[in-house]
C-alpha cells in the first residue's frame, strides 16, 4: 500500500464510491503534527485530555462500585450492575490505548465493543431479576403476562414463549460479538476490511451488517421486555433511567462510527498540524472518553445502591465486599445463559413441550434450569396463580430514593 503524505487532499470518505484513486484507510506510522500555538501537538492535547477523563472516570466508577460491594444484599441484581458500571472505564483504558497507539487502535477498538455485548446481557439479566427473582415461578410468571398481537388482541397461552425468544435474542450476543471481534482483527490484519468504504467486497461491509443485525436485534429486545413488563417494575429500581442511560451510550458509539466515516475527507483534511490519524482516529477516541466519564456520572443516578442498603431491604444481609467482588467477577451464569439461548435458537421447542431442563449437563447450578420452561396454554390456573403473585408483587414497592 503506498504511503500517502499529511497534507495530501486524497478523500477516505465511508460513502464515497470507490475509483481508481480509492485507498482502503488504515494508520498512517511515523505521522507527528507540528506543535499548535500552545507548544504541544494535537495527538498530546488529545491525550492530556483523554487521560484526564480516565482519571475522573475511575473516581465515579469505583466510587458507585464500592457502594454497591458494600451493600451486596442482592447478588443476582447487584453483580449486573458492578459489571455494567464499570464500562465507562473499560471505554475510557481502551480509548486512551488508541491514542497512544494509533497502529494497534485498529485492533483494540473492537475488544471494546466485546465487552459492551455482554453488559448488553448482564442488563437484560438485571431486568429478569427485578421483575421475577424466583426462578422456580418464573413459567408461571411469564405465562400470566398478557400477550397480544398488532392490533392489540390477546393471544392464549401468556408470554412464555416471547420470553423464550427475548432470552435467545439477548444471550446470543455475546458470543456471535466475539466471532465478530475476531473476523474483524483477522481481516484488519489481512488488509482487507476496509473501514472506510461500504461496498459489499470488503468485510467492512459484511461485519457491519452483522453488527446492527445482533445489536439491533439485541437492543430491542430489552426494550420490548421493559416495555412490556414496566407495570412489574418497581419505581425504586429506575428502570427507565437505566435502560436509557445504557442504550445512550451504545448508539452514541454507533452514530459515531458513522459520523466520522462521513466526515473523513469531506471536513476533515490533513494538515501540517492535524494527521490523518489525529482527525480519524484520535478525535473519536478522545470523544469516547469525554462521553464515558459523562455516563459513568449518570449511572450514579440510574443505577443507585441506595435501594440495596439493609435498611431498604427488610432481613436482608449484606455479603462481605470481598466475596461481593468475587461474585460479580464470576461470570458463569452469562456463560450458561450463552448456552441456553443457542439451545434455544437451534431447537426452537422443547420435546413434549415440558421446557429444556439441560443446564446440569453442563455443570450449572440448579438456578439455570428452568428458566425457559413452556408452559401449556391450557393451565389457566398456573397463568392465574402468576397474576395474583405479580399484584403482590406491586403493592410491595422496596423503599428507595
Amino acid at each position: 500500500m503506498s504511503s500517502i503524505s499529511s497534507n495530501t487532499l486524497a478523500t477516505y470518505t465511508l460513502f464515497r464510491r470507490e475509483d481508481a484513486y480509492f485507498e482502503c484507510s488504515r494508520p498512517r506510522p511515523n505521522e507527528h503534527g507540528e506543535p499548535l500555538a500552545i507548544g504541544i501537538t494535537f495527538k498530546l492535547l488529545m491525550t492530556y485530555i483523554t487521560i484526564a477523563c480516565l482519571g475522573l472516570t475511575a473516581i465515579s466508577t469505583f466510587i458507585l462500585q464500592w457502594k454497591h460491594l458494600h451493600r451486596y444484599t442482592r447478588p443476582k441484581e447487584q453483580r449486573q450492575v458492578v459489571r455494567i458500571v464499570f464500562m465507562p472505564f473499560f471505554f475510557c483504558v481502551i480509548a486512551l490505548l488508541c491514542l497512544l497507539f494509533y497502529e494497534q487502535s485498529i485492533y483494540l477498538k473492537p475488544i471494546m465493543h466485546t465487552y459492551e455485548a455482554f453488559c448488553v446481557a448482564a442488563l437484560f439479566f438485571l431486568f429478569l431479576e427485578i421483575v421475577c427473582p424466583d426462578e422456580e415461578n418464573r413459567a408461571r410468571f411469564f405465562s400470566s403476562v398478557d400477550n397480544k398481537d398488532k392490533k392489540g388482541n390477546i393471544i392464549p397461552g401468556g408470554s412464555q414463549l416471547w420470553f423464550n425468544r427475548t432470552y435467545a435474542v439477548v444471550l446470543q450476543f455475546p458470543l456471535t460479538k466475539i466471532l465478530s471481534c475476531i473476523v474483524e482483527i483477522t481481516t484488519q490484519a489481512a488488509g482487507v476490511y476496509c473501514n472506510n468504504s461500504l461496498s459489499p467486497k470488503h468485510a467492512h461491509f459484511w461485519v457491519q451488517v452483522f453488527d446492527i443485525f445482533i445489536i439491533g436485534g439485541a437492543v430491542s429486545a430489552i426494550i420490548r421486555f421493559w416495555g412490556r413488563l414496566k407495570a412489574d417494575f418497581d419505581p425504586g429500581h429506575h428502570a427507565l433511567a437505566k435502560l436509557v442511560s445504557f442504550k445512550s451510550i451504545i448508539l452514541l458509539q454507533f452514530l459515531q462510527d458513522i459520523l466520522f466515516g462521513w466526515l473523513n475527507g469531506k471536513t476533515f483534511k490533513p494538515s501540517a498540524k492535524y494527521t490523518y490519524d489525529d482527525l480519524y482516529y484520535g478525535i473519536s477516541m478522545m470523544l469516547t472518553a469525554i462521553e464515558a466519564l459523562l455516563f459513568s456520572l449518570f449511572f450514579h443516578w440510574s443505577f443507585r445502591s441506595r435501594i440495596y442498603h439493609e435498611d431498604e431491604r427488610a432481613g436482608a444481609k449484606r455479603m462481605p465486599v470481598f466475596r461481593a467482588a468475587l461474585d460479580a467477577l464470576n461470570i458463569s451464569d452469562i456463560f450458561f445463559g450463552i448456552i441456553t439461548a443457542f439451545k434455544l435458537l437451534l431447537v426452537k421447542s422443547s420435546p413434549k413441550g415440558h421446557g429444556f431442563k439441560f443446564g446440569a449437563q453442563f455443570g450449572a447450578p440448579k438456578e439455570y434450569d428452568g428458566i425457559v420452561d413452556v408452559p401449556s396454554i391450557s393451565e389457566p390456573s398456573r397463568q392465574e396463580e402468576g397474576r395474583k403473585e405479580r399484584q403482590v408483587r406491586r403493592e410491595r414497592p422496596i423503599r428507595g430514593e
